[in-house]
């Protein structure tokens, strides 16, 4: 029986990059790793809460993790996208869907796609 839904993995070719670009980019805050800070890092917002995890392919011989969609939400989003582009991200123009939500995408470096939503 299932009991929780613990993390994503995300294994990388850039495993250090693409956890600068969560952290440092995003500013995902870092829960914990498994093994340094290049590899087996935790990123969320909350303790006991589902994480990303970042590997480093390579460590492991393993294949990098295909595309993913990972959504994120923003109370702002106008603001959110000036803050991210003071980081000197260039970014689309977002799009107020019909269902209610405010959204910006945007994809890592890994080309994961990666969704900032504000709710209506």
């Amino acid at each position: 029986m299932l009991t929780a839904y613990y993390c994503t993995n995300i294994f990388s070719g850039q495993a250090k990059e693409l956890i600068a670009f969560y952290r440092d980019i995003l500013e995902i805050p870092f829960i914990k790793t498994e093994v340094d800070d290049a590899n087996g890092v935790y990123l969320g917002f909350m303790e006991n809460a589902p994480t990303l995890c970042i590997w480093d392919c390579k460590a492991f011989d393993a294949k990098p993790t295909g595309y993913q969609s990972f959504v994120f939400q923003t109370e702002n989003l106008d603001g959110t996208i000036e803050w991210l582009k003071g980081k000197g991200l260039s970014l689309s123009e977002p799009v107020r869907y019909d269902w209610g939500t405010y959204e910006l995408r945007l994809n890592d470096i890994d080309g994961n796609e990666v969704v900032i939503a504000e709710y209506a």
